[in-house]
């Protein structure tokens, strides 16, 4: 099976002779991804299956995505992965013509519908999805008329698109039955604040200038007695700037779509072979790339080209997430499985 593989190298822009290390680094994701999938096939082929993988360079550019769109070298193949980036999958979308061919985007967090492209796999979640796991986590397991929901919500547009959804999937699971307090900021949030129940606070944004101030005063209040539970933006499990103390005080949970286990056996194995094999540490692309070169290149190797017949019937327990594949109402695949992680003993771990 032949697979082709979209990354942004950006080659191009790199003269070996005069390149620093701030020059090479741009290709890191790639390079990263790349190496991750590799081992995985390599892993594959262990086991008698063979694969031919085609590298192609997209430069982070629409006329090369374009030109690759187009070029048989691309079409040709069993499965296209890749392009990574938004901008980059919905131009190769506008001129591609797979003629049944998969392509899987591994990286882009967005509904497969959106790129109108009925051979689109989605493997990243999106905010949408974070929203309701979220929501379905309140509803399990609280009660409405024993807690206070207090949303604050920025109003930038990304935060409040994810207000939106979080507002829409708590109403629409809890049929209507929990109260939500919508607050632009953490400025007299005390005054919403309920002294009795359990006030839970939904924080939108993963700015840094929002965020902090906003974690200090909830910190204060809750040390003024008041019972506080904080659900915060998958942005926050790669912040390096949010107070552990402060937010395992809050019982904060976050979504994500990323984490690694090290003390699982399979990680601790990968992280060896992927040093022994390129001599260097894994990185959160190397782990995604694995998982998609896994994960798609047995699939191949067990049910051949016709592996999509067979994508929405098991889970995939990868290194960094799970895959569960839905087919979307307007067409093309997404992975429905995504963590909520909770602070315990100062690190995040699943909840």
């Amino acid at each position: 099976y032949s697979i082709a593989l979209l990354l942004p190298f950006e080659l191009n822009k790199i003269n070996l002779k005069t390149a620093v290390k701030k020059d090479i680094s741009r290709a890191d994701l790639a390079i990263d991804f790349y190496q991750g999938m590799k081992l995985a096939l390599d892993s594959l082929s262990e086991s008698g299956h063979n694969f031919n993988l085609h590298v192609f360079d997209t430069q982070n550019q629409e006329t090369r995505v374009v030109n690759l769109a187009m070029a048989n070298s691309v079409k040709s193949n069993d499965l296209i992965v890749g392009p990574v980036f938004p901008e980059e999958v919905k131009s190769f979308a506008d001129f591609a013509d797979l003629k049944g061919v998969q392509q899987v985007s591994p990286l882009a967090a967005s509904m497969p519908a959106g790129y109108k492209n009925q051979q689109l796999i989605m493997v990243n979640n999106t905010l949408e999805q974070h929203g309701k796991k979220i929501a379905g986590f309140i509803i399990r397991n609280y009660k409405a008329d024993l807690v206070n929901i207090v949303l604050l919500n920025t109003q930038k547009v990304e935060d409040a698109r994810f207000s939106t959804y979080l507002k829409r999937f708590i109403n629409e699971l809890g049929a209507n039955k929990f109260r939500i307090t919508e607050r632009p900021n953490a400025i007299g949030i005390e005054k919403y604040m309920h002294p009795v129940k359990n006030n839970l606070v939904l924080i939108t944004s993963s700015d840094r200038l929002f965020v902090v101030p906003t974690i200090d005063k909830l910190y204060k209040l809750k040390s003024d007695k008041y019972k506080i539970e904080l659900f915060g933006h998958p942005g926050w499990t790669k912040a390096d700037f949010l107070n552990q103390v402060k937010l395992q005080s809050l019982n904060t949970r976050v979504t994500t779509s990323y984490y690694i286990n090290y003390k699982l056996e399979n990680v601790i194995n990968f992280i060896s072979r992927y040093r022994r094999e390129f001599a260097s540490e894994p990185s959160e692309y190397s782990f995604k790339g694995f998982d998609v070169g896994f994960y798609f290149g047995g699939m191949l190797a067990r049910y051949g080209k016709n592996y999509t017949r067979h994508l929405t019937e098991a889970v995939y327990p990868g290194l960094h997430n799970n895959f569960r594949f839905r087919r979307d109402s307007e067409g093309g695949f997404k992975n429905t499985e995504l963590m909520l992680l909770g602070y315990r003993n100062f690190e995040l771990i699943m909840q």
